[in-house]
């Protein structure tokens, strides 16, 4: 098992990837099937111990760890390692067992030789990994050569690939979301300057013009799309475990894992079929590579420079995200590259992309945008004393009148009955004249006729209501329990709310 222990490790070593976020890896992987080891099993099994009888995990690293050229060739020498280690165990188990003899080696000697074999194995995975280097180094010198040699003399006009797209980077943290129409990009690369690009920058064009196409003709693309997102976040963040509502909270192997349960809620979400969660997606007749970031800017590797990327970008806390398309050149990087020679894009390469959707609205985080005393105040340690269902009464109390989904209810709780909870906050609170109004029909009419945002299945709104007087004047209202009820304000009286029960 040794063979197969220093290829894991070797594989393990070269993709920069940490035990937690291997584990969060095959977590994404593999949801639907068995989960993956816990770390310390994780562990062992990287250093040998009981990996014989665990070729499944074997297969698995591997389907999330290997390049896509290298997969099957190490699929078929670990299985070929596990059935030689089987077979010499099943020899080994029929031969009667031998006294010592005077004949028998020098344990010191047996010693020497096992650390001459480990550090020959050591070499081998060195000089395995100086070989990718220098083939990767090699590929780069050919991509640079060949933009060389395509790149026309000054006097000619524009560089062969100048951005044949110009459409303007982020806008202003202010600006609404802008969604561009097919008549923009057929007007940008209609543009002198993109015709005076040459064949090759036209047919990038054609390719993105393609793509875009065919995301817009996906049915509900941007809420489809924006929904999947919050998904992903809530999913990384896992507040009914762990009471989490900020992205900034996330650890490194988390913020990995969440680039990957992006690409698993928008494949999903566009109607990609089942097991098809990859980086590289069929779209509009061309290979689209997908890429998400939390920031301003993607990394690119070498690989990807040529083809076209789907640029997606996602920020909690200003409720906000963009979708674009680039076909990327060697103009659009950034002169400096990291150690895996990734690069991010350049100015240039920004200004050449082709925004879909810019600053669109993300569904609100609403824990995350509340104001911070009110947050104290939810979570306060005297309030969490309590228990669980105090802080979900707290929360209908502080925050009346804002809508409150599934996802805040099971945080605020730390639990997967939030449903449970509403329930009962529903009923201990009117006695404070507060009523909590759910997405059912009647209850959603009620929301509706007292100017209350009107909530949706999965959805909870509270207020505080009091029977209405003279004073109210033609404020909304509506009659429950034969009297009339409007917003109660601060002077208001505080008045038992009508049971909702007792209604219907």
């Amino acid at each position: 098992m040794r063979e197969i222990v220093g290829l894991l490790r070797d594989l393990v070593d070269s993709s920069g990837v940490q035990l937690k976020g291997l584990q969060q890896l095959l977590l994404a992987q593999h949801r639907e099937g068995p989960r993956p080891p816990s770390y310390q099993v994780l562990s062992d099994r990287l250093r040998g111990r009981g990996l014989q009888n665990n070729a499944s995990l074997i297969y698995a690293i591997i389907a999330v760890l290997a390049p896509p050229e290298r997969k099957e060739g190490m699929t078929e020498e670990v299985r070929q390692h596990l059935v030689n280690a089987r077979a010499t165990l099943a020899a080994g188990s029929t031969q009667p067992s031998q006294e010592p003899t005077p004949d028998s080696p020098d344990p010191e000697l047996l010693d020497v030789l096992r650390e001459n074999r480990d550090l020959r194995s050591k070499v081998e995975r060195i000089e395995r990994r100086l070989a990718r280097k220098e083939k990767r180094l090699q590929a780069l010198r050919d991509e640079l050569a060949a933009a060389e040699r395509r790149a026309p003399a000054p006097s000619v006009g524009p560089a062969r690939d100048e951005p044949t797209t110009v459409i303007p980077s982020f806008p202003d943290e202010g600006v609404a979301a802008t969604r561009l129409a097919d008549s923009d990009i057929a007007a940008a690369t209609s543009s002198p300057s993109a015709a005076a690009a040459g064949t090759e920058s036209s047919s990038g064009s054609s390719d993105v013009a393609t793509v875009a196409d065919a995301l817009r003709g996906m049915p509900d693309f941007e809420a489809t799309t924006a929904n999947a997102l919050r998904h992903a976040f809530d999913s990384v963040l896992d507040g009914r475990r762990t009471g989490r509502f900020d992205p900034a909270t996330l650890g490194k192997s988390e913020k990995v894992y969440l680039g990957a349960k992006v690409t698993h809620e928008l494949t999903a979400a566009w109607g990609f079929p089942p097991g098809q969660e990859t980086t590289d997606l069929p779209i509009g007749r061309q290979q689209v590579v997908l890429k998400f970031t939390t920031g301003a800017t993607w990394t690119i590797t070498p690989g990807e420079v040529g083809r076209v990327c789907l640029l997606v970008s996602a920020n909690d806390e200003r409720s906000c995200w963009s979708l674009g398309l680039i076909r990327i050149g060697p103009g659009h990087l950034s002169g400096a590259a990291n150690r895996d020679f990734k690069r991010t894009l350049s100015a240039a390469g920004r200004q050449a992309v082709t925004w879909l959707f810019h600053n669109a609205h993300l569904p609100e985080n609403t824990l995350l945008h509340l104001p911070a005393p009110l947050r104290e105040k939810i979570f306060a340690t005297e309030v969490s004393r309590r228990g669980s269902q105090a802080r979900v009464n707290n929360l209908f109390r502080l925050a009346q009148g804002r809508l409150l989904n599934r996802t805040t209810i099971s945080t605020v709780a730390v639990t997967a009955d939030g449903p449970k909870r509403v329930r009962t906050a529903r009923e201990t609170l009117r006695g404070d004249g507060i009523l909590v109004l759910g997405g059912a029909s009647r209850q959603a009419t009620i929301a509706r006729s007292l100017g209350l945002p009107v909530p949706r299945d999965g959805e909870w709104v509270s207020q505080r209501v009091t029977r209405r007087r003279p004073e109210h004047g033609d404020a909304p209202s509506i009659a429950l329990s034969d009297e009339v009820w409007t917003l109660a304000g601060p002077d208001d009286p505080i008045e038992e709310a009508p049971s909702l029960a007792k209604l219907w």
